[in-house]
C-alpha cells in the first residue's frame, strides 16, 4: 500500500467511526466510564482538610471568626515581611466591605502593577481534596492580582468549602450565562517549578508566597459579631 492508498484508509475510518458514535452512544460510553473514586481527606472537617492540603502545596493559612480579625491578620502577615501596610486588591463587593482600618491597612482597588508587593483577593470557593482556591476572573477580580505580587494573599469563606472538585460547577453562578465570569483560576500554592536541574525554584511565573485566610465560625457556633 503507497502513501496515498494509507491516507486514504485512514480518513475512511475516522468517517466510519463519526457516524457510528450518535449522540446517545457517546453518552452511553461516558456512563459506563463512572466516577472514579476520589484521594480520601487526611480528616473529615474540611477546613482542617482544605489546610493540611495547602500546607503540603507550599501555601500557610489561618482561620479567623470574622471579617475584622480576617483584617489584623493580613496586617499581621505582611508587617511581619515588609515595613508597609499598602495592599493592592480588586473591586469584588466583598473585599470592598472589608473594614480595612481594623489593621491600619491602606487598600488600593486597582489592577496589580510593577513594584506591588502584596495583593488580597476573596476566593469562590475552595477544594479540601486539593487544597486549591477558585478564584472569579471578572472585571471586579483582575488576573494580574493573582499572578504580578510577590505575596498573595487569598480569603475564603468557611460555608464555601467543597470536599471535592466536581461539586463546585454545578453552582447557578457558573452555570447562568448572565451571571458566569469570563474566567476562573484555580490556585493551590505558591508559584514553583522544578524544570531546570530539578531544582525548586518559588516565584518563577506568579507569587513567591500564598497565604490563605478562612473566615467563619466553626459549624455550631453562634455569635452576635458572625463575620463582622
Amino acid at each position: 500500500m503507497n502513501a496515498g492508498d494509507a491516507e486514504k484508509a485512514v480518513f475512511a475510518r475516522i468517517r466510519g467511526a463519526s457516524r457510528r458514535s450518535s449522540a446517545e452512544q457517546i453518552a452511553k460510553e461516558l456512563a459506563a466510564l463512572k466516577t472514579p473514586a476520589a484521594a480520601p481527606l487526611p480528616t473529615v472537617d474540611l477546613c482542617e482538610a482544605l489546610r493540611l492540603n495547602l500546607a503540603n502545596n507550599g501555601a500557610t493559612s489561618a482561620a479567623v471568626e470574622t471579617r475584622s480579625a480576617a483584617v489584623q491578620e493580613i496586617s499581621h502577615f505582611i508587617t511581619q515581611k515588609y515595613a508597609q501596610r499598602r495592599v493592592v486588591t480588586g473591586h469584588d463587593p466583598r473585599l470592598a466591605a472589608l473594614p480595612w482600618r481594623d489593621g491600619g491597612l491602606l487598600p488600593r482597588f486597582d489592577i496589580a502593577q510593577n513594584g506591588d508587593t502584596v495583593s488580597v483577593s476573596y476566593a469562590y470557593c475552595a477544594v479540601a481534596e486539593s487544597g486549591s482556591l477558585a478564584l472569579l476572573l471578572d472585571r471586579n477580580n483582575p488576573g494580574l492580582n493573582n499572578l504580578l505580587v510577590e505575596d498573595h494573599i487569598i480569603l475564603v469563606d468557611r460555608g464555601d468549602i467543597h470536599e471535592r472538585i466536581e461539586s463546585i460547577w454545578t453552582a447557578p453562578r457558573l452555570q447562568e450565562a448572565e451571571t458566569r465570569p469570563r474566567g476562573l483560576m484555580m490556585i493551590s500554592g505558591p508559584s514553583s517549578t522544578a524544570d531546570i536541574s530539578m531544582q525548586l525554584v518559588l516565584g518563577a511565573h506568579g507569587p513567591r508566597a500564598l497565604h490563605v485566610i478562612i473566615v467563619g465560625q466553626e459549624p455550631g457556633q453562634t455569635s452576635g459579631k458572625e463575620l463582622l
